[in-house]
């Protein structure tokens, strides 16, 4: 019996040092703050700079100079007391933290300078978006 309580207390140490040791595997990622720092016309290595890391992947790399990486990126949000949310400074207290969620960056370079870039969420407004620049265009150039 006492033999039993010795094994089942070592495999339960056991056990736990093992859970205790696992690990997770994620991207290297940016914050929003350093994407908002890009401009364009910056070379490769200057947006490395920027964001503290080389391309997540290559995207796509064409003959005529063109080449898109791709990047991640979190957001930064605060956690909030619930009864400060509404109130007035409320948007400024609280503790910074990454929101779990990554995000895409793609950055279109040719001959080594960036051309433009744009995110996971810009690719799905993008149309509405295009459309109504192009119908605000049309109205104020009449």
């Amino acid at each position: 019996m006492k033999r039993d309580v010795y094994f089942i207390l070592s495999a339960l140490i056991v056990s736990m040092a093992l859970v205790s040791c696992k690990t997770v595997q994620v991207a290297k990622f940016a914050s929003v703050e350093n994407v908002m720092d890009i401009k364009l016309k910056s070379s490769l290595a200057e947006v490395i700079s920027k964001l503290g890391s080389k391309p997540y992947n290559v995207y796509s790399n064409q003959v005529g100079g063109y080449v898109i990486y791709t990047y991640k990126y979190k957001l930064v949000e605060r956690k909030v007391n619930p009864s400060l949310v509404n109130s007035r400074g409320g948007e400024t207290t609280g503790t910074e933290y990454y929101n779990g969620k990554e995000h895409n960056l793609f950055l279109i370079f040719k001959n080594d300078q960036l051309e433009a870039f744009l995110t996971t969420e810009g690719r799905k407004d993008s149309p509405g978006l295009v459309m109504l620049n192009n119908t605000l265009y049309t109205i104020s150039k009449d």
